[in-house]
């Protein structure tokens, strides 16, 4: 499986995005596993990928979400017309000068949801003609791009999120409480140090009951769920982008004894880490 990393230097400005027209990508590449975040607007194409776990049917309208470190197989599906944007998670905090600015967005910080969905008839061309426009910003740059793409990328996000709510997804608002982005952007990035409840909720500055009636209130789950669900993720990354041997890896994510975090994995995954490994790597 060919690991993918954002090329920081492509336009030279410190621009930390770009974008792509699936119908003219390099078909080599069938499975991967990209070190940044990508949006795919899918206008016309049809089979099925898989992104982590989950298999999602290509088929006009829908809009997919990859993040970090997720694998993804695209060897049994096509794109006649599909734009992809890719960028770095910390790249949106310097361009909308705000900390934890993907952390705002549900659909993209769920691991418990699929990561595609299908905004409405009016929604998704809006959806597509903004992709296009930042596609044809990143090609043919003009004097005031940074702008441009600021304000276009902000209204994709802000459109795309909307629909996310719409089809009914569970606290589908737009993310406005600080103290959730920050929760977020610890789990995502500091969960093998602050390995338990008691530890995140001293970082947040809050209780661990106030911790935890967060977490039900905005994902659904336990703080220790939610703990557990992220530990996951970076076990998937670290199996897939290092060579550290399973005991390792289960000590930097704080298990004491690597056979408790063998059967974790196994309850979340359906495999054990090394078969999980020589599976996704053959």
């Amino acid at each position: 499986m060919r690991k993918l990393k954002f090329d920081r230097n492509r336009y030279g400005n410190g621009l930390l995005i770009d974008a792509a027209d699936m119908s003219t990508f390099d078909g080599s590449i069938v499975e991967a596993v990209p070190d940044f975040h990508v949006i795919g607007i899918i206008e016309a194409g049809g089979g099925n990928m898989r992104i982590g776990d989950h298999r999602v049917k290509v088929q006009p309208g829908t809009v997919i979400t990859i993040t970090p470190g997720m694998p993804v197989d695209l060897s049994a599906c096509w794109f006649d017309r599909a734009t992809w944007i890719f960028f770095e998670a910390g790249f949106l905090d310097i361009l909308f000068e705000e900390p934890h600015f993907t952390y705002k967005f549900n659909f993209f910080n769920d691991p418990g949801t699929a990561p595609a969905f299908r905004p409405g008839k009016r929604s998704f061309p809006a959806c597509a003609d903004l992709a296009r426009e930042i596609l044809m910003e990143l090609r043919e740059p003009s004097g005031d791009g940074e702008q441009f793409l600021r304000a276009a990328l902000q209204l994709l996000l802000v459109r795309l999120q909307r629909a996310h709510a719409q089809k009914g997804n569970r606290d589908g608002g737009l993310i406005t409480d600080a103290r959730i982005q920050r929760l977020r952007f610890l789990l995502a990035t500091r969960v093998t140090e602050l390995r338990t409840v008691e530890a995140i909720a001293e970082e947040l500055g809050i209780s661990r009951g106030h911790l935890h009636t967060l977490a039900q209130r905005h994902f659904g789950r336990s703080a220790k769920q939610l703990i557990e669900d992220h530990r996951m993720v970076h076990a998937r990354r670290a199996l897939l982008f290092t060579d550290a041997d399973v005991a390792t890896i289960a000590y930097d994510l704080g298990y004491t004894d690597p056979s408790n975090f063998a059967r974790s994995f196994r309850r979340h995954m359906g495999l054990a880490p090394a078969a999980y490994r020589a599976k996704a790597t053959k």
